[in-house]
């Protein structure tokens, strides 16, 4: 049997187009939807890419809320130290006074002749408050007065211990001065003057 494909040759230009169209379409179907190429890999890598860079910012967000938190406790503990360890004068007066009583009676001691100092500190920008005062006491006692001292919830600071008279023989009491210092966010001038200043008058008004 012999095919004529002469009706096919004459019509060659009409369905030759069709069928290259029709090959290309199928040929950029089969790439398109391909594994290895072609659109669905174009949005398969933007979508590995889209995920990593969402892990990155999670990650930054992570690292983010975890400075804020560190901020924030640092901010907690400054406020902390501003206001209730530091605090004011006419706050912390009271306090630290009944600390130092409370470290003496405890070793069993009377301290006597206290005074007090003031002066702005230019490393903290807080104000330096000072007190001293004198005691005669043994060895031990001396160790227990400071113990409490250094164990009070008030930021104190034991500065200086001179000895301020001869060893008793019969007693084995030693006379010593004692300063202590601690810090104030804040202090009211006047009242820093009537205790640094006035009660140190007093004191020699009395005297003479």
């Amino acid at each position: 049997m012999t095919i004529d494909l002469r009706p096919w040759r004459r019509l060659l230009a009409v369905w030759l187009p069709a069928v290259v169209l029709c090959v290309v379409t199928a040929g950029a179907y089969v790439w398109q939807t391909s594994e290895s190429g072609g659109r669905r890999s174009q949005i398969r890598k933007q979508i590995e890419e889209l995920e990593q860079e969402i892990t990155q910012l999670e990650r930054m967000q992570q690292e983010t809320e975890s400075d804020r938190e560190a901020v924030e406790e640092i901010d907690r503990q400054f406020d902390l130290l501003y206001n209730d360890v530091f605090g004011n004068l006419d706050q912390r007066l009271t306090r630290i006074l009944r600390a130092v009583g409370t470290a003496t009676r405890e070793a069993g001691i009377l301290p006597s002749s206290y005074s007090y100092t003031a002066a702005n500190d230019d490393e903290t920008g807080f104000i330096r408050f000072g007190i001293r005062f004198s005691v005669d006491a043994e060895y031990m006692q001396i160790r227990r007065m400071l113990a409490s001292l250094q164990s009070s919830p008030e930021f104190l600071v034991v500065e200086n211990l001179n000895l301020s008279g001869d060893e008793d023989p019969v007693s084995r009491e030693l006379g010593i001065s004692v300063s202590i210092s601690t810090f104030l966010a804040e202090a009211d001038a006047g009242q820093l003057r009537r205790l640094t200043v006035g009660i140190s008058r007093a004191a020699e008004t009395t005297d003479g």
